[in-house]
């Protein structure tokens, strides 16, 4: 029997292992994806393919990697020597969307087999028919770039050049990408050495028993925490924009069943899968949903095979979170995302002290790339914009974030322009894009691209543009998405959230992310916090006498006004306006959307 401090110490010891693979792939990769917005995660098996540690950096790759690997190299480790390397991007093989491409290598020591080390990193390109990897109109996969089924491509330690040639002339800025491959390369060598130093520390045999140990410890802690939520079944469910294809609105649907010390996450009453690259992989789609389940989970508790164990999910064959073979997945991220919000509608009441509204609900996927008029050269960039997150309890939304499994950092301006030919001109908070509250939802951001003397193709695979992100307990929605072209001009022209346009030189792509969902009556929020939005222009004056009944004149609050105020639009109300402020989702209907946040999409369109 292990003691309890051995375990954390052997636990530590691993998880650095892994958060070195990590930070050797950040620091060697050549993308600014990689480098500084940190799209990449690592992991380590032991020699029976149980996941046991993990790099937690980018939690969207948790579901992959942990897919990937046991379902691919089962039976086949035999056949792997010293040095090898297989990569794999094919979502049916148990991947992702063809830009997460995963390098895979056994490790060995002393002759033996140990384990195996694997990485996935976000390529900013992968062939097909738009810059970036993000194709918007794709009916099948084979239009969304280079598909690699778990090919050999390193023999002791290097890449087979004939590999890295095919890869070369099948992806745009050729160099940079093959820069990125080397550093996954080197991230699992890193591994190979560290997992091989665990093993001299402690011998092969008190590993597998330490491992053992922590996975069944791991287990323990898990179940015990599901346990502590009341059972039952809780559902919700939200429309997703369309798939770039057909433009009409899809339901995905979620139940989780807590029974006992055991939890069933369920999507039976998604649509069926979409023509278009909206459908996602059940490797997606649990990484979506239980990143956002871990957090309410609490606790450090270690992400590894036993922490798995107590969970069911089903996915129903032949719906956009299970497409059939061959369906485009480009778009597929947005689902896990909007899947993740659901985890918290749905566990709202059962658990109101933790859960949150709803957040940007949108990874926010946007590339472009042309001729570089700098060198005559050609670029390729992508990247995601941040948003509102969703109001709790007792704190606001933050304002500018990734959400829930995102977790990538935000592209500077100065790294952005100096390798893009473009001038970001405006980058800022969109004033009243929160969902009001007793506690509100965080700002979304407004991105403006100028791209000059040169034409340029932009493509945005994103949605939230006919929804809102809800509130909770009588909290607002936030504003929805917009995505507009040429902005504040006469051409201006608002297109979809999956689209590709082709700007003229000096064209302006204005990307503005949602606002958080606001928490609880509006009405009951302190007025000196309003007052404190207004001077810091969060919220206009308009908006704070209109949605929370607070009155500011000349920058001060007029507290007999407010008073008198707040009493006029609680007279105003429904029933005295308890009922709302007593419903869980703020009195929405089935599509999120709340009246307040529909008018102010209305009014603000054309910002």
């Amino acid at each position: 029997m292990v003691s309890a401090g051995e375990l954390e110490i052997f636990r530590h010891t691993l998880e650095g292992a892994v958060e070195e693979m990590g930070v050797t792939l950040q620091r060697t990769a050549y993308s600014t994806n990689i480098k500084i917005r940190r799209d990449h995660t690592c992991a380590l098996f032991d020699a029976d393919l149980r996941h046991v540690a993990q790099h937690d950096v980018a939690p969207q790759h948790i579901g992959s990697l942990v897919s990937v690997v046991p379902r691919n190299l089962k039976g086949r480790l035999e056949d792997l020597e010293p040095g090898d390397g297989l990569l794999v991007n094919d979502p049916y093989k148990g991947a992702v969307h063809l830009p997460d491409v995963m390098l895979i290598s056994p490790l060995f020591h002393d002759g033996e087999l140990i384990g195996v080390a694997a990485n996935s990193a976000h390529h900013v390109d992968i062939g097909g028919g738009t810059p970036g990897g993000i194709p918007t109109d794709s009916t099948d996969l084979y239009g969304e770039g280079i598909i690699l089924p778990l090919s050999k491509a390193v023999e002791d330690w290097a890449y087979d050049e004939t590999v890295l040639d095919l890869i070369r002339r099948n992806v745009r800025g050729a160099e940079m990408r093959l820069g990125d491959y080397r550093a996954q390369l080197g991230a699992n060598r890193i591994g190979e050495q560290r997992y091989g130093d665990l093993h001299d520390r402690y011998g092969t045999d008190t590993v597998e028993t330490y491992l053992d140990e922590l996975l069944d410890a791991t287990e323990k802690r898990v179940r015990a925490a599901i346990a502590d939520l009341p059972d039952g079944t809780y559902e919700a469910s939200d429309h997703m924009d369309g798939d770039g294809v057909v433009d009409e609105p899809v339901r995905l649907q979620l139940a989780i069943t807590v029974d006992d010390d055991e939890l069933t996450v369920d999507f039976t009453g998604t649509a069926e899968q979409n023509e278009g690259p909206l459908n996602c992989t059940p490797a997606m789609i649990f990484s979506g949903t239980m990143s956002v389940i871990m957090s309410l989970l609490g606790a450090d508790l270690p992400k590894n095979d036993g922490f798995y164990r107590p969970f069911e999910f089903v996915t129903p064959e032949g719906t956009m979170v299970n497409p059939n073979p061959q369906a485009p997945v480009a778009s597929g991220w947005e689902i896990p995302m909007r899947a993740g919000e659901l985890v918290t509608k749905a566990m709202a009441d059962a658990l109101p002290d933790e859960t949150i509204a709803a957040t940007k609900g949108i990874v926010c996927n946007i590339a472009y790339g042309g001729d570089d008029p700098r060198d005559d050269g050609e670029y390729v960039y992508y990247e995601t914009v941040a948003g509102g997150y969703g109001a709790r309890k007792e704190k606001d939304g933050m304002e500018a974030v990734q959400t829930h499994f995102q977790n990538t950092a935000n592209s500077p301006i100065e790294e952005l322009e100096r390798e893009v030919p473009l001038y970001v001109r405006r980058y800022e908070l969109i004033q009243d894009s929160a969902g009001a509250g007793r506690t509100r939802g965080g700002l979304g951001v407004r991105r403006d691209m100028e791209f000059y003397d040169h034409r340029t193709q932009f493509s945005i695979l994103s949605d939230r543009a006919k929804s809102d992100p809800w509130g909770l307990f009588g909290g607002e929605s936030g504003r929805r998405a917009h995505y507009v072209m040429d902005p504040d001009t006469d051409d201006e022209r608002a297109v979809s959230s999956k689209s590709t346009t082709t700007l003229a030189p000096g064209g302006v792509a204005s990307i503005q992310t949602p606002g958080g969902g606001g928490y609880g009556d509006p009405l009951e929020r302190d007025p000196e916090a309003v007052l404190e939005d207004v001077r810091d222009e969060k919220v206009s004056a308009e908006a704070a006498r209109e949605r929370y009944g607070v009155v500011v004149s000349d920058g001060e609050l007029d507290r007999e006004a407010t008073q008198d105020r707040r009493e006029e639009l609680r007279a105003a109300r429904p029933d005295g306006g308890t009922e709302a402020a007593n419903a869980p989702d703020g009195g929405r209907d089935d599509s999120g959307t709340t009246p307040p946040a529909a008018e102010r999409d209305a009014e603000v369109s054309a910002e």
